[in-house]
């Protein structure tokens, strides 16, 4: 399973993906970068030369609704709508059990969970919750809980938490996740990149992310300087190159041991 692609602007190639496995990681690419990456895959923008071919299938020769059916995007600011948690799922093809497991995959409850298609759980189940201001308390996450416009009334954190869960209940051939865990901590940060290695084995996952250790056991990392690929390689291979452009990264984040280590483990795991 891979996806790799060109696209020409008038100052020549813009960008290139290639792989061939299942999670990259694209590090130093500027804001407008990869969102005009992203416009192409999903084909807002159309290319005027090259192609982007994923499965060994060019994407200009399949419908637009064929393709973005089985794209997700999780951006920073995950777009909400005014609904309730239940729109996870808007035309009702999964059970209110697999949204509730979904919810408990992406951390917005614990462990524990119904073991009958019921909509509520116990509210000691619920880790995470919203502030009801009208009545000065929290109230526990349910498929019942509404979104307000833009999901003003959850954290950035939560709103990119459910942004996950809908990609999980899609269960997409390709995710794209742009800096979407940019404003989680650390912990969670964490507990979420389990689960896409967990959940999308079968998956293309592309993460665009500053934040390194996201990345760091990723299959391959892109690098990218003004526009061009510096680098394309095994995070560990590339960390071995004492004057690349990834290692001086990695050396300025100031947690290059840990970094290493991560890194290491994984390339361990693929010999």
């Amino acid at each position: 399973m891979g996806v790799y692609g060109s696209w020409g602007v008038a100052q020549g190639i813009f960008a290139v993906l290639s792989s061939v496995a299942f999670s990259y990681g694209g590090v130093n690419a500027s804001k407008r970068l990869h969102n005009n990456a992203i416009k192409r895959v999903l084909r807002f923008i159309e290319a005027t030369s090259g192609s982007i071919v994923i499965d060994n299938v060019d994407i200009s020769t399949i419908g637009l609704k064929d393709l973005r059916s089985n794209i997700t995007i999780i951006p920073q600011d995950a777009v909400l709508f005014n609904g309730t948690i239940s729109n996870l799922d808007p035309f009702n093809k999964h059970s209110d059990l697999k949204l509730w497991n979904t919810l408990r995959r992406v951390q917005l409850i614990n462990n524990s969970s119904p073991t009958s298609e019921k909509k509520e759980p116990e509210e000691s189940n619920v880790i995470h919750s919203i502030s009801d201001q009208k009545n000065n308390k929290q109230e526990a996450i349910t498929l019942d809980t509404p979104v307000k416009e833009n999901g003003s009334n959850f954290s950035q954190g939560q709103q990119q938490l459910i942004a996950m869960a809908r990609a999980l209940v899609r269960d997409s051939k390709l995710i794209i996740m742009d800096e979407a865990t940019a404003s989680i901590d650390f912990k969670t940060d964490h507990l979420i990149q389990a689960t896409i290695r967990e959940e999308f084995k079968n998956s293309i996952v592309i993460t665009i992310a500053h934040r390194l250790r996201t990345v760091m056991d990723y299959d391959k990392i892109l690098v990218m300087d003004d526009g061009n690929v510096v680098e394309f390689d095994i995070p560990y291979l590339l960390m071995q190159k004492s004057d690349g452009w990834f290692r001086r990264m990695c050396e300025k984040s100031g947690e290059f041991a840990e970094l290493m280590k991560i890194a290491k483990q994984k390339y361990e795991e693929i010999l």
